[in-house]
């Protein structure tokens, strides 16, 4: 072989070598499962269907998740794991409670307890500071904590923080902290905003405060990409707590976008707004679709690939006043990847 030939060979394995490596780094780079996280309020509560879910429903979660070998994190290690920028093990999930009713105490808390799975209850101390009848008191919350739980910041009074000025939430959130600092002698380091709502000029209070990470209400899987000031969570309720769609959300992945806009989620003056972001995945040639409920009726919406890897959503109305949201999935090699989002609309 002469020496032209043999360097020719070797130089072509060498690169086939790094091509094979570099595009498995990509591969990897691109594939993050990222974390499923759920968000219950009551519990065998059929009252209040909306924010309910029915014993059996909560049962056949916790059931699911022990039979399958589902990793269960945290919310600290849902934090921990986004702040060293590290990857998410498939199919990890993570629990949370809001508004400290007594029904997760006497209901859901045993199991949890039990099948030592861990949960953060998010609570809103005003309401908690006045006895009120169907809620937690301190002293269970205090032996909640004592018994393995965790507590969150819910703000003081669960007031709509992107219609209130600067300066009351800010009382607001001092308020909840001197409760706190009384009740269970310290202030929690988590924090999910009431009603899921947020806007530029929360996160910013939050800054203030110091505080690097907060919880929304909106669907979706947490992955490095996500918004730190506005992380994902499933809503369960006796509609959406079904085993289908439970176990449909704990086999998601993350879609991971960037560059999304608009960049404020409280939309003033602007109640068709156009929806642009850049998706991080390799879809592998797989669309998306994004369903949104504007004018008041969820829909699929026209999605417009503008660049390669960038789309925009073309709501077909406007939105009505409140609560608004988005849900994009695509399915890719038979895997499932969801991203949602939420507007509030003045």
């Amino acid at each position: 072989m002469h020496m032209n030939d043999f360097l020719i060979k070797s130089s072509t394995r060498l690169l086939t070598i790094y091509l094979f490596v570099f595009l498995n780094m990509i591969t990897y780079i691109n594939a993050e499962s990222g974390v499923s996280t759920f968000m219950y309020h009551r519990f065998g509560e059929n009252k209040y269907p909306s924010t309910n879910v029915s014993e059996t429903q909560f049962l056949s979660h916790i059931d699911y998740i022990l039979k399958n070998n589902i990793n269960v994190l945290s919310l600290e290690e849902v934090i921990e794991t986004l702040k060293n920028k590290r990857k998410f093990k498939k199919k990890s999930v993570a629990f949370s409670v809001d508004d400290a009713y007594s029904s997760f105490y006497e209901i859901a808390w045993p199991i949890f307890r039990e099948k030592n799975i861990p949960v953060t209850l998010f609570v809103s101390t005003d309401i908690i500071d006045k006895s009120t009848n169907g809620y937690m008191s301190w002293d269970e919350i205090n032996n909640f904590l004592d018994e393995g739980g965790t507590v969150g910041q819910h703000t003081s009074t669960h007031l709509h923080m992107p219609l209130s000025g600067e300066n009351y939430i800010k009382k607001d959130i001092l308020d909840s902290h001197k409760s706190f600092l009384k009740n269970i002698g310290f202030i929690p380091s988590l924090f999910a905003y009431p009603y899921g709502e947020s806007s530029s000029s929360v996160i910013k209070v939050l800054n203030d405060f110091e505080i690097p990470y907060a919880f929304g209400q909106h669907s979706g899987v947490i992955s490095s990409y996500s918004n730190p000031y506005y992380l994902p969570r499933f809503s369960l309720n006796e509609r959406f707590g079904e085993s289908d769609r439970f176990e449909f959300a704990v086999n998601s992945n993350a879609l991971m976008v960037e560059e999304f806009l608009p960049i404020d989620m409280f939309l003033k003056n602007n109640n068709k707004p156009t929806i642009e972001f850049s998706i991080v995945n390799d879809l592998k040639g797989n669309s998306i679709d994004c369903f949104s409920n504007p004018g008041g009726n969820w829909n699929l919406q026209e999605v417009v690939n503008i660049k390669s890897n960038r789309v925009q959503i073309k709501l077909k109305d406007e939105y009505d006043k409140g609560r608004a949201r988005l849900n994009c999935t695509t399915k890719v090699d038979n895997e499932w990847y969801w991203f949602g989002y939420q507007f509030l609309v003045k």
